[in-house]
């Protein structure tokens, strides 16, 4: 659903509110994960959420920052309506037309729809000439509703709109990365902790960008990789055995980029056919990957993941802090200059 929806002058009960969202009449909302309020009581004693274990406070967490997100996009959908309500009144015309004269997009081409296609073929069961159509629809409504986002943006920017619902606020988890690969400034102020899964497409895509990042922050930050096999077919789990032999030889970084790399033609066979790609003694590997200490160390981290209350991958976290953030270069280096700050 876009984010703005349609906010009728006459919808009631659901502009109201949104207008006393808007206008601060509801003050500052409840926040139970980062707050001394119980969340509950059980057998007579009170519970707060940060009484709770590591996985239930972020459960909590997360549960809020979608209410919240949810309640931005009322309040900017709301803002948006009431910004063309006033110019149509100023300027005697219907709010369709101004909206019409405001937010203006080109028809998306045939090469825009085609890179878009290419962008995202690998979860499309279509080919390109069967939905070039609904590819253009949806470019269009993408780039429609950026276009309403810059305006309420720049009403934001010249002080006519502030949120008055409080952003929940993340729980500090302490985090058990003892033992496990990092790079980095091992004493910087910022520690950033990464699950991922060797088969995980996005996890591919977050270690792209962390490739780029981690020589930009390396003397302002501390970055540590963690394994959360959850892929079904074992392949992940036995490649992180092998990245785990790795770095026994020093090697881990190069292990964990080649099998992101190959992460398409990945296999119950690719923790050895990596080890001798990169050269590595082979015998030591082959040791090392029999003798259960690698299996150890990486379930012992999964369980650190199950133990947070991370379910899919990849989980990052800044400072103890889960991050929910797109897998850009844009927004990852946001998110450390953000806690560099």
């Amino acid at each position: 659903m876009s984010a703005f929806r349609r906010v009728s002058l006459r919808a009631g009960n659901s502009f109201v509110i949104a207008a006393f969202v808007v206008a601060g009449i509801f003050g500052a909302a409840t926040s139970y994960a980062s707050s001394d309020q119980p969340l509950f009581t059980y057998k007579g004693k009170p519970w707060k959420t940060a009484d709770l274990s590591p996985g239930s406070q972020q459960a909590a967490f997360e549960v809020e920052q979608e209410h919240f997100e949810k309640l931005k996009r009322v309040a900017d959908a709301a803002v948006f309506d009431m910004h063309i309500a006033e110019l149509a009144k100023a300027k005697n015309k219907t709010p369709q037309e101004i909206e019409k004269d405001l937010i203006k997009v080109k028809e998306p081409s045939d090469s825009e729809a085609k890179s878009w296609f290419e962008k995202n073929k690998a979860r499309i069961p279509y080919p390109f000439d069967q939905i070039k159509g609904e590819i253009k629809r949806l470019i269009n409504a993408e780039q429609t509703q950026g276009k309403r986002q810059e305006l309420v943006n720049k009403i934001k920017k010249e002080g006519k709109f502030s949120l008055a619902v409080n952003e929940p606020i993340a729980p500090v988890l302490q985090i058990d990365t003892l033992g496990y690969p990092a790079t980095g400034n091992s004493k910087a102020k910022v520690k950033v902790v990464e699950f991922a899964d060797y088969q995980c497409p996005h996890c591919r895509e977050a270690a792209e960008v962390m490739k780029k990042l981690i020589p930009r922050y390396r003397d302002r930050v501390q970055f540590v990789y963690m394994d959360f096999p959850i892929n079904p077919s074992g392949v992940s789990r036995l490649v992180a055995e092998g990245a785990t032999c790795a770095a026994g030889q020093n090697k881990f970084w190069e292990f964990h980029d080649l099998a992101f790399n190959k992460q398409t033609t990945l296999n119950k066979d690719s923790p050895v056919a990596l080890a001798k790609e990169l050269k590595l003694d082979e015998k030591a590997f082959e040791v090392c990957m029999k003798s259960g200490k690698a299996a150890a160390l990486v379930e012992q981290s999964k369980q650190e993941a199950e133990r947070l209350g991370v379910s899919g991958t990849p989980a990052l976290y800044v400072n103890g802090k889960r991050q929910l953030v797109a897998h850009t270069e844009a927004d990852m280096s946001a998110m450390l200059e953000k806690a560099l700050k």
